[in-house]
């Protein structure tokens, strides 16, 4: 609360009261009513599903790939000839 010799300003009004003596542009309040807006329809949600499919792309392709799988390994020996038993 501000008092002085001249004036009681309450709490509300304490900003732009201030404001006023020291010349800073303010903002009337006029209560207008604003006109209603327009709800979001289904082409919004398409829209930012289409974009969001857009970057998930985009980040997939910029991901650094994995390195190529080696070929199978064959095996690198065989195992020994089978001696018949005489």
């Amino acid at each position: 609360m501000i008092t002085g010799p001249n004036s009681y300003i309450g709490h509300p009004f304490v900003i732009t009261t201030l404001c006023r003596l020291q010349d800073v542009l303010t903002e009337e309040d006029a209560d207008e009513i604003a006109r209603a807006e327009r709800p979001l329809g289904p082409t919004f949600f398409q829209r930012a599903v289409r974009e969001l499919h857009e970057a998930q792309a985009a980040a997939a392709a910029a991901a650094p790939q994995p390195p190529p799988q080696p070929a199978a390994q064959q095996k690198q020996h065989q195992d020994p000839p089978r001696i018949p038993h005489q």
